[in-house]
């Protein structure tokens, strides 16, 4: 316990001791008539104790203090900056995408309003052609009924025994076969040439062949069965006697 004692007194001694010399330097510059500038370089802890400090340690500069600054990173506005670029930079692409999604759009409603005009011409074609196909069939079923119109009234022509009444018979029997083979061709019946035509087997139907001068070799002599077509379509070939030159 003395021996803590005595070094607090030793230390205490020493300080006052460090403590005067200052003192006896300033007592000595004002005796000779000089400034004193006096440096105090006592320092105290916060409870008031006395730190023995080394004098061969230089103060630290307040304005060296000062200058040493800690690092500071980007300031606020430079913060609000580089967000303002990030948002502009998001805005560009979402206006980039909605040029695109616009474009794809634009492509695909016409590429659909195209595809719908092909689809709607290829069911009009699909359509006429049923339409026309079914025309012919039905101006094909009447051909016989045309037919049997012609024969009676070719018939009654021939017959020598021909009063009043036939020839009003006749005449009604005639005008109606006119009538309907009239109909008809309004539908777009259309009768095969073939008398005094060169013969084709596409159209004509070769009955019988007969010998013939060299001007009517392979032409058609005679018709038997009128032939009819509907528009491009034959409906039925037209019988015929086709001649053919001797050797």
């Amino acid at each position: 316990m003395s021996s803590n004692t005595s070094k607090q007194e030793s230390r205490q001694s020493n300080v006052e001791e460090k403590a005067q010399e200052p003192l006896q330097d300033r007592d000595e510059e004002m005796e000779n008539g000089g400034e004193v500038r006096v440096i105090d370089k006592r320092r105290y802890t916060l409870d008031d104790e006395f730190i023995d400090v080394d004098e061969n340690i230089d103060p630290v500069d307040s304005a060296d203090v000062a200058s040493e600054k800690p690092a500071e990173g980007p300031t606020e506005i430079e913060q609000l900056q580089t967000k303002l670029k990030e948002i502009d930079e998001k805005r560009a692409e979402a206006e980039r995408q909605v040029r695109e999604f616009t474009e794809r759009f634009r492509q695909a409603q016409a590429q659909l309003k195209t595809e719908t005009e092909e689809q709607r011409a290829r069911m009009q074609r699909t359509f006429e052609q049923k339409l026309e196909a079914a025309r012919g069939s039905i101006l094909e079923s009447l051909l016989d009924a045309l037919d049997n119109l012609k024969r009676a009234t070719a018939a009654a022509e021939k017959s020598e025994k021909r009063d009043a009444d036939f020839e009003a018979l006749l005449g009604g029997v005639r005008a109606t076969a006119n009538l309907f083979e009239s109909k008809m061709q309004s539908l777009g019946l259309s009768s095969v040439e073939s008398l005094g035509q060169q013969f084709d087997p596409e159209i004509h139907e070769a009955v019988e062949i007969v010998p013939v001068s060299p001007e009517q070799d392979n032409r058609v002599i005679e018709e038997f069965q009128t032939g009819y077509k509907f528009g491009d379509r034959l409906l039925r070939p037209a019988r015929v006697r086709v001649g053919r030159a001797s050797d």
